[in-house]
């Protein structure tokens, strides 16, 4: 009984097998790739990439492992669907209402004294503001 538990796996510890040997994987050819057969483009130089070479080699095939116990394993299980005769609901009829759409305002063009007083009033509240500012700085 114990060792059935233990020997079954579940699925998400699967994916996670998987994407961890795969990045494993990324990294053993990414120190492949930084050593000496690819920088001097030879294949005489596998001794000193020997160790890059076997953990490449062995992450490969625990990759392929790991996605093969994945296929396996969502082939026997059963594709879970929810039942939709148990509960049946009714369409509701939707209409749409009848909504007057936004308008944008008309657009007022200002007189120059009013454009020039509209400037005052602002350089005015901008004083009065720096001033506040500078009472509670000083």
């Amino acid at each position: 009984m114990a060792s059935e538990a233990i020997g079954s796996k579940q699925p998400q510890d699967i994916e996670i097998t998987v994407i961890g040997n795969a990045f494993c994987l990324l990294i053993a050819s990414a120190g492949l790739l930084a050593g000496s057969m690819a920088a001097n483009l030879s294949l005489e130089y596998w001794r000193e990439d020997i160790v890059a070479l076997a953990i490449t080699v062995f992450m490969g095939i625990k990759l392929l492992r790991s996605l093969m116990n994945a296929m396996t394993l969502y082939q026997e299980t059963p594709l879970v669907r929810p039942h939709h005769g148990a509960e049946v609901r009714e369409r509701e009829n939707v209409q749409p209402e009848a909504v007057v759409m936004g308008q944008i305002p008309a657009v007022t063009s200002l007189s120059p004294d009013q454009v020039l007083d509209q400037v005052v009033k602002r350089i005015e509240s901008q004083k009065a503001d720096a001033a506040k500012k500078n009472r509670f700085t000083n």
